[in-house]
């Protein structure tokens, strides 16, 4: 939502007034700064290649584990 919206709907005359619901807590900016870098850090994660058509993904399991993605 645009904070000019927000300036209309709490019938604030200028937009810097609203400045006061904006502050957050020391421990609010951490918080997003780490949920941030991990979100970065599984989004660089590369995702393992489909297995080839004809494969089974019984037997790719057996032989690879979990980490085959199937289509």
């Amino acid at each position: 939502m645009p904070l000019t919206d927000v300036q209309w709907v709490l019938a604030h005359a200028h937009l810097s007034t609203t400045q006061l619901y904006l502050p957050a807590s020391r421990d609010e900016v951490i918080e997003h700064v780490r949920a941030h870098h991990l979100w970065q850090d599984r989004e660089r994660e590369p995702r393992p290649p489909a297995p080839a058509p004809g494969y089974k993904p019984e037997s790719l399991k057996n032989l690879f584990g979990g980490c085959v993605v199937t289509m």
